[in-house]
């Protein structure tokens, strides 16, 4: 059974994705490779999340 999330704005989900995305690139750049690829975990199922919304 998945954790229950409140509904989140698509608004609020394509800010999040951009300001995981800044926070990767950073991650990426500073060697921290490990929490660059759970940022990028979570940009994607926040990417699934907008996919299903009308």
């Amino acid at each position: 059974m998945e954790p229950r999330r409140e509904t989140a704005s698509i608004n609020n989900i394509r800010t999040a994705i951009r300001q995981l995305s800044v926070r990767a690139q950073l991650a990426q750049k500073e060697g921290r490779h490990n929490d660059a690829a759970e940022l990028e975990t979570r940009i994607q199922g926040f990417r699934e999340e907008l996919s299903h919304r009308p």
